[in-house]
């Protein structure tokens, strides 16, 4: 892991050291982040799919992105776990791991990435990424053998959320490709909840689910909260946003609706 001295930082930067320290329950900090994607192949042009969003998130709170489509929701949240790299403002997340005890996620090493989203970010992406021929146990498994938790006890944990979130027994050691979108996309949450990350970003995790398993996901994200996680989420229904919404941030679609040119 690099050391960064806080004279090397940028503004934003040493902003961010001195809020993480100055307030002991704030987990994440976006500043102005932007998103421009740039199509190479059509001339270089740019689209902005988001437009300076700034937010805090401390332990225990659930905030909801809300907007139409194209606000940049999903985008956002991509940024913050790295999966996007912004292409302007700063991202930083709490990591005791870390020599300043928080990541900046915007600019850091690959590999420090991979230790965030082990240690301290679970995501709930909209669709499951079905790995083939892996049982939909083990996939729900596989974040807690990757802390280094038994294999066995790993397995007994999964079952417990799996069931919890009505997934048939019968399905537990088939891998999930012919499963229901419903079904794979419950073992998708139970994946992303099971190692009981200190940040969550969830985006529209109950978009495929009936009103029973619904309410079954807002009760285990309303534990999550209660048990100190930081959570920014987009949420398909209204009456789930209102179940975990402890705030809600709406987002508003990029100004410019026309391609940007690429600087000559």
């Amino acid at each position: 892991m690099t050391f960064t001295p806080s004279s090397a930082l940028t503004p934003g930067a040493q902003r961010g050291t001195r809020a993480f320290i100055e307030r002991p329950a704030l987990m994440l900090r976006a500043e102005d982040v932007r998103k421009t994607f740039t199509l190479h192949g059509q001339g270089g042009i740019g689209i902005e799919a988001l437009a300076g969003l700034s937010l805090d998130v401390a332990r225990g709170e659930c905030i909801v992105l809300v907007g139409p489509s194209g606000a940049g929701k999903s985008t956002f949240l991509r940024c913050l776990y790295g999966n996007y790299l912004a292409s302007g403002g700063s991202i930083a997340i709490r990591d005791e791991g870390a020599p300043l005890e928080h990541l900046e996620v915007t600019g850091a090493a690959p590999h420090d990435i991979l230790r965030l989203r082990r240690n301290v970010v679970g995501y709930v992406s909209q669709f499951l990424r079905v790995i083939p021929r892996v049982s939909a146990l083990d996939i729900v498994a596989a974040p807690l053998v990757s802390r280094g938790v038994e294999e066995d006890e790993a397995r007994e944990r999964a079952q417990t959320l799996l069931a919890r979130l009505n997934v048939p027994r019968r399905l537990w050691p088939l891998a999930p490709a012919t499963f229901s979108g419903g079904e794979q996309q419950r073992v998708n949450i139970a994946r992303g909840l099971i190692a009981q990350h200190r940040v969550l970003l969830l985006d529209e995790p109950t978009a495929s689910l009936d009103a029973e398993n619904r309410e079954v996901v807002a009760s285990l994200i309303g534990e999550a909260r209660e048990r100190g996680a930081a959570i920014v989420g987009v949420f398909h229904d209204e009456d789930t946003r209102v179940r975990v919404a402890t705030r809600v941030l709406e987002l508003t679609a990029p100004r410019a609706q026309t391609p940007l040119t690429a600087a000559a």
